[in-house]
């Protein structure tokens, strides 16, 4: 039966292109949609390196920021505000709910995210305390955390993650002790003036961008007390656990209490968590919802064709029922020459569709999600096209010997 079928299917080629096509379309577009989302799952099982329950972003700026930004960067050369964070740090650390609080320069789930081509392999760079890190759950691998040894000395110490050891170095105890900083070919002079960056610990991969986001190489600087800090920074804020929600509101009147003419605001984690999730899921609802709507004018279209094709094959359907064959027999017939016809539609849009990773076209994409993504696609079109066989084929097995007779 398969052989008769794909003669048929082949002999009709030309009828069946614009099906073959658009078939070839639904497998790319249900195939970019799947890579995605396999990508994202696989992020997400992931160890995230840090708890976020419990744990608040404290924001603090001056109103004179607030309102013209330009001018006030203007003059960060000029003017310190690191008082106002040792002033600010003080009052949270007296405040019985606070179990750790430090600055920490870019927050886990936040908008900012810094890079650095100062250092070997261009990481995601961060700058907050030892404390702070142990108190939302970092773990250490290899070496030690940066501390007051680490003072005074003609080195910056920093941490590294797991990624970063492991693609500069090849190992995690290798990379404790090494030298990661380079000259910068924007600011050569800069980089002779500056101390050296070395490796004092490894820790486990910490993703600040959320369960979602890939690992990457990142360094975590110590903060130091000699560190300018310009009209704005944030603080990571640990609570006691039990701690009542109405907490932000004190923390934002014991900062603007110490520091007038400085607003504050305090976010917990969990928030920012719920936000960037849903920010990083709505372009893939968004798609998937187009691709619904297409994917289903396709297999309504497929359902035409067939519909057709039954219809001109009367006389054909109805010989076949007169020397024999079966209500079932014709309707398998009808439901292997569409799977065919897909079969077909699927090679193509995986020709298509496996130059997304070879390519590199999308950083999402890479061999890990085009493998499993091609095989669901596979399943999901030939299941839908199935589908779409159900109905013509149910009308040619519905065909009886004398329609051949009086059909014209």
């Amino acid at each position: 039966m398969f052989k008769s079928a794909l003669k048929l299917v082949w002999n009709r080629r030309r009828a069946n292109r614009l099906v073959v096509v658009e078939i070839a379309a639904a497998f790319v577009i249900t195939f970019f949609l799947t890579a995605v989302a396999v990508d994202l799952v696989s992020n997400y099982r992931r160890p995230l390196g840090f708890d976020y329950e419990d744990v608040l972003n404290v924001t603090v700026q001056t109103q004179e920021l607030a309102g013209n930004p330009t001018d006030v960067v203007a003059r960060l050369s000029r003017e310190s505000y690191s008082g106002t964070l040792e002033d600010a740090l003080a009052a949270l650390r007296a405040l019985p709910q606070t179990e750790t609080v430090a600055p920490m320069v870019s927050v886990p789930y936040g908008g900012s995210s810094r890079f650095t081509t100062n250092m070997l392999l261009s990481p995601r760079l961060n700058r907050t305390t030892a404390e702070a890190l142990q108190a939302i759950g970092v773990q250490l691998v290899a070496g030690r955390w940066f501390g007051r040894e680490d003072e005074g000395q003609a080195y910056r110490a920093v941490l590294v993650n797991r990624a970063y050891a492991e693609q500069a170095f090849g190992s995690d105890a290798e990379a404790v002790g090494q030298r990661i900083d380079q000259p910068s070919e924007l600011w050569p002079e800069q980089t002779e003036n500056s101390r050296e960056v070395r490796i004092v610990g490894v820790i486990e991969d910490f993703r600040q961008g959320g369960e979602f986001s890939a690992t990457t190489p990142y360094v975590i600087e110590r903060h130091e007390p000699a560190d300018e800090w310009g009209p704005s920074f944030t603080l990571l804020l640990k609570t006691v656990p039990g701690t009542d929600a109405g907490f932000g509101e004190q923390i934002v009147e014991t900062i603007e209490s110490v520091a007038p003419g400085w607003l504050a605001s305090a976010t917990p984690w969990e928030q920012l968590r719920t936000s960037r999730h849903r920010l990083t899921l709505l372009p893939l609802k968004a798609g998937a919802t187009i691709a619904a709507f297409f994917i289903a004018l396709v297999v309504m279209g497929l359902i035409g064709v067939l519909w057709q094709d039954v219809v001109r094959r009367t006389q054909e359907i109805g010989l076949r029922r007169a020397v024999g064959a079966g209500a079932a027999s014709v309707r398998r017939q009808i439901q292997l020459e569409t799977l065919i016809v897909g079969s077909f539609g699927i090679l193509i849009g995986a020709a298509v569709a496996i130059q997304f990773p070879l390519l590199e076209l999308i950083g999402l994409i890479d061999w890990a999600s085009s493998i499993p993504a091609l095989a669901i696609s596979a399943a999901a079109i030939l299941l839908l096209v199935l589908l779409g066989a159900q109905y013509p084929s149910w009308l040619a097995s519905r065909r009886e010997p004398a329609d051949a007779l009086r059909y014209e």
